[in-house]
């Protein structure tokens, strides 16, 4: 799963305590879960505010007969730098992943050079998880 195209979902906590949970691509590479994301996002104040986040990927199969749904997910808690994406090289690398050369010719390496923030998750616990 962790090296699918599916939309991670990443959560951080805010100054006052809650999370919040925001759909992003991700990249695993080494060990690490790699992510990049526009100056000013919120989500990247809250990680400097508070390095601790939480990171989930799940899939869900379609509806059986029984009426049941299985699903499979990846859970991971860690701690989260927020640093500048050098030449955009890691957003160049997650984008491949997600866009389809096939049908986007190009796409993938297209960056809007805004400086994108890479964030980088050392994990502390992962867990994967599958119902039947």
């Amino acid at each position: 799963m962790l090296s699918s195209d599916i939309v991670a979902h990443l959560s951080t906590i805010d100054s006052q305590g809650y999370p919040h949970v925001t759909p992003i691509w991700f990249l695993w590479a080494d060990g690490y879960v790699q992510l990049t994301s526009c100056p000013g996002r919120p989500h990247l104040d809250r990680i400097t505010r508070n390095p601790k986040v939480g990171l989930v990927i799940d899939i869900e199969a379609e509806l059986r007969g029984d009426g049941q749904r299985p699903n499979r997910q990846v859970r991971l808690i860690g701690d989260a730098t927020v640093s500048v994406d050098p030449d955009e090289i890691w957003t160049r690398r997650i984008r491949a992943k997600y866009i389809d050369s096939t049908i986007a010719p190009g796409a993938a390496e297209l960056t809007a050079r805004q400086g994108r923030r890479l964030i980088t998750i050392t994990p502390r616990k992962v867990t994967a998880v599958a119902s039947v």
